[in-house]
């Protein structure tokens, strides 16, 4: 599984200049009735976004859907993405739609991959045994399907999840400070 450093290599390609930060005024406007907080169940092939506190309907994000269905349903939750690409990725030239502190990857217009590296106002982020970000360490550890991941070169990498269903994070400052599920823009 690829693991994720949004890190790109420069060989002296220019990268298109990534859009102006969307402001808390521009999501508020584009999300008026939004809850503050969705939880989102995040999955090795995908995501589970909770039906509003209001009513309605959960939305399951699975890997091969249309980008422009996964940026939709996103930005009912976080408001408009900044867009960006790395054309030198591991897996091959990827597009990234960045929504508050979480990013969804897409390949060939399709939904391969997410990252989420910090809290989020609009969402609340859980992956397989319960994993969130801030959890201690030693807790983490404590899972039953935590696995180290040895030889990184991202820093204290692991993995959670059963067999070939894995996400994948970081520890930082003795917590889980990134999650990442599916295919990703690594440089290792």
């Amino acid at each position: 599984m690829a693991a994720l450093s949004l890190a790109a290599c420069n060989d002296g390609a220019q990268e298109p200049a990534p859009s102006e930060p969307v402001t808390q005024e521009q999501i508020d406007a584009q999300t008026p009735n939004a809850p503050s907080e969705r939880s989102i169940d995040l999955l090795p092939d995908g995501l589970v976004i909770a039906p509003p506190e209001a009513g309605g309907d959960g939305v399951v994000l699975n890997f091969g859907e249309g980008e422009d269905e996964v940026v939709e349903a996103l930005t009912a939750v976080f408001g408009g993405p900044q867009f960006g690409s790395n054309e030198e990725c591991g897996a091959g030239p990827m597009t990234f739609a960045t929504f508050d502190q979480f990013v969804a990857n897409f390949q060939d217009d399709r939904f391969v991959g997410w990252m989420v590296n910090g809290p989020s106002e609009r969402a609340s982020f859980t992956g397989p045994d319960g994993v969130t970000l801030g959890m201690s360490a030693a807790d983490l550890r404590k899972l039953s399907t935590y696995a180290a991941f040895e030889d990184s070169t991202l820093g204290e990498e692991f993995t959670v999840g059963g067999n070939e269903m894995l996400v994948s994070g970081l520890i930082e400052d003795n917590q889980v400070a990134v999650l990442w599920g599916g295919v990703a823009c690594n440089f290792r």
